[in-house]
């Protein structure tokens, strides 16, 4: 919880109310302040050990998928996958647009002696596992109770997935893991060693990921929460932290990916994108790596209905308005305000399915994600320890089983993703108008070599056909088409099949053999008779 109000006391004396005196005042100040300092405890080591092997555990399953730089994917998600050298990642133009540190490990992974799907994952997964670390470090130098329940929950968090299992999106995790960093030494601030960190580290934060540019803000936020006051001596050193942003802000500023959607359209996408970020953070029930949205088309349902989903805040802003004395309302202020300046970089994007149709996706909000999830641990962790003893075990009781049921879902979810197959077809059934979905699990099915119980044999000509209608020039899918209908008998729809393919391409000589077999069964020798003559060998 919040640190406590210190109010001068009166005391009472032969009738009247003495004030006390000002060193009465700092002796109780330097009581409590000590009686506070005993009281929190920092996690130690057991906590940090419980919090990585937990998280490892729960994300381990998809170490199985051996997938990393989806072929299926039509979505250039990082600049890298069209780079050649490594020196590519620091040209000027890139440095203004992307994150080179980000597009630099990518090359570096390469290196490494292991195969490239789980080292990606592990890397991935290791800087989440940072993320979270510096996270319970934040909570416990502004000595917020539920610290370390907080950072698990983070973790924890099914809704991280899509960032550390999807290729592309390594720049949330570097972005947050500096975003932490600087906030730590801006709190902690305890010589000129921590600014000289925190000015480094705004200034490489600021260059990989536009959500940094909101750290003076943030900080000047932890400043208030600490203090409680609005004094510019304590507020001046953010002054040359500001400048910097505004000055990278300008310099890396480009036309924006979304540009061609008007302000109608983008603000309606927003307000159905926050809607999302806050299912997902809250209550994370239905998971999946992309997700469509509920219009396809004029986003724009009515002013109201837009503006709606921001007004929810507005109960807390008049909440803490009335309680900003009170140290519990200036912790809402940081949580609220903090979250909602990383929220932005998310909300002012549109995310993309891998066949570049508009999606909702995770990763937009993984920057902001650990701060809505520490305020509302930490808020319901100071509200119920501080009833009574029982508030105490109740906490340590539901939390046990609130994690628990967290690891449950993260794994099971990590677990669906691990078989490709599966992966594939929950996606197909999820987008059931997109044939890229339909054509990987497919593909995936027939690359494994074995026989999958998703599929029968009539779902699959159904799925063919359906992205048949879609691509007519897939070739090589007509062709399987052709071969499925022969071996199940159809051979009117499987004459109708090859015919095409022979009209339309030149195939090999196995599929020509086939096609005249198939003629002479049917009694069409002359046909058969000018397929043979196509054959070549």
């Amino acid at each position: 919880m919040p640190e406590a109000e210190v109010k001068p006391q009166r005391v009472l004396r032969k009738g009247n109310l003495i004030k006390p005196s000002a060193e009465t005042i700092d002796a109780e100040l330097t009581r409590r302040t000590r009686s506070k300092a005993q009281a929190f405890k920092p996690a130690g080591w057991l906590a940090y050990t419980a919090l990585f092997l937990l998280t490892v555990a729960s994300y381990s399953p998809i170490f199985l998928s051996g997938l990393a730089w989806s072929e299926y994917d039509q979505v250039e998600r990082s600049p890298y996958q069209s780079m050649e050298l490594w020196t590519d990642s620091w040209v000027p133009e890139i440095i203004r647009a992307e994150d080179p540190i980000t597009l630099s490990s990518y090359f570096i992974e390469q290196s490494i002696p292991f195969a490239l799907p789980a080292t990606h994952h592990a890397i991935n997964l290791l800087l989440h596992i940072t993320a979270a670390i510096l996270l319970l470090k934040n909570l416990e130098a502004l000595k917020l109770t539920a610290a370390f329940p907080a950072a698990l929950v983070f973790a924890l968090h099914p809704a991280a997935m899509q960032t550390i299992f999807w290729s592309g999106y390594r720049a949330e995790l570097i972005g947050l893991i500096l975003i932490f960093a600087a906030l730590y030494f801006g709190i902690k601030n305890r010589n000129t060693k921590d600014y000289f960190m925190l000015i480094v580290i705004c200034i490489i934060a600021y260059i990989s990921h536009p959500a940094a540019l909101f750290l003076p803000p943030l900080l000047g936020l932890c400043i208030f929460y600490q203090n409680g006051s609005f004094r510019f001596k304590e507020y001046n050193r953010l002054l040359p932290l500001f400048f910097l942003a505004l000055f990278f802000g300008v310099w890396s500023q480009g036309v924006s990916a979304n540009a061609e959607l008007e302000w109608g359209e983008r603000f309606g996408i927003s307000a159905q994108s926050l809607v999302f970020y806050l299912k997902q953070a809250l209550f994370p029930i239905e998971l999946a790596l992309f997700y469509p949205f509920e219009q396809t088309k004029g986003f724009s349902v009515g002013a109201q209905s837009n503006f709606l989903p921001f007004s929810l805040f507005i109960p807390f802003y008049a909440l803490v308005a009335i309680f900003i004395r009170k140290s519990w309302a200036r912790g809402l202020l940081l949580g609220l305000t903090a979250y909602l300046l990383l929220l932005l970089y998310g909300l002012r994007q549109v995310g993309a399915f891998i066949d570049g149709s508009l999606a909702l996706e995770d990763h937009l909000q993984y920057v902001a994600l650990p701060i809505i999830t520490a305020l509302v641990i930490c808020l319901a962790g100071g509200i119920i320890q501080n009833i009574n003893v029982i508030g105490k075990m109740l906490w340590q009781l539901g939390f046990t089983l609130f994690a628990g049921f967290q690891i449950l879902i993260t794994a099971s979810y990590a677990y669906n993703l691990s078989d490709r197959a599966q992966m594939w077809y929950n996606l197909s059934e999820q987008w059931p108008d997109s044939a890229l979905t339909k054509f990987a699990l497919i593909d995936t099915i027939e690359k494994s070599g074995e026989v999958s119980s998703l599929l029968n044999r009539n779902e699959t000509i159904e799925m063919i056909e359906a992205i048949l209608n879609q691509q007519p020039g897939r070739i090589e899918l007509r062709e399987k088409l052709a071969r499925i209908y022969r071996e199940e008998g159809q051979n009117t729809n499987a004459l109708r099949q090859y015919r095409r393919v022979l009209r339309d391409s030149e195939p090999d000589d196995e599929f020509l053999l086939e096609a005249a077999e198939l003629y002479d069964r049917l009694g069409l020798s002359w046909d058969a008779k000018n397929v043979r003559e196509r054959i070549t060998q």
